[in-house]
């Protein structure tokens, strides 16, 4: 049995017309959770009611029930994995990379099976998850950004002769 306040969650992902399929799969991803951390539900909970307060998050599930029915050729998986990436990238300038990739210490291999949930659920998923790759980040149930982009050294600072207002030297 899942708790109250995830059952809350699903039936409101049921009334922003999530399709049934893509409901279950995060149900059936809330029995192991619940199962090996059930101290740390309210924690997920929390973090998942404020992921859907945001427009875009929920665009991000209506576009996931549409890709119920997608090839894993369909240009409309480009067109997402670009949404998605951008969007993702965003939150982890906004929020930091750790509430991206660490969504309150799951276990990788329950990270794996929650993957699996969403694979068997949306076959496309396994396309999308490539084209996110390609796009900078890895994963899904815990996100992590690859090749992140390299922080820029800063220049060294001309030097100057404290003793003069002369102009800046460079090295020889």
């Amino acid at each position: 049995m899942l708790p109250p306040e995830v059952v809350g969650f699903l039936d409101r992902l049921r009334a922003l017309g999530v399709d049934e399929r893509i409901v279950q799969a995060e149900r059936d991803g809330w029995i192991p959770l619940v199962a090996r951390s059930p101290e740390r539900v309210r924690e997920w909970i929390a973090r998942k009611r404020e992921q859907i307060a945001d427009q875009e998050f929920v665009d991000f599930y209506l576009d996931l029930s549409a890709a119920l029915g997608w090839s894993d050729n369909d240009p409309r998986l480009v067109e997402l994995a670009d949404r998605v990436a951008a969007y993702i990238t965003r939150l982890a300038e906004e929020r930091g990379e750790g509430y991206i990739g660490d969504p309150g210490g799951i276990e990788p291999a329950l990270a794996e099976l929650l993957d699996a949930f969403v694979v068997d659920t949306v076959p496309s998923a396994r396309r999308l998850i490539e084209l996110l790759k390609q796009r900078g980040w890895a994963g899904w149930t815990t996100l992590q950004r690859v090749n992140p982009p390299p922080t820029a050294p800063h220049p060294p600072r001309p030097e100057t002769h404290p003793s003069s207002n002369a102009a800046p030297t460079s090295p020889p």
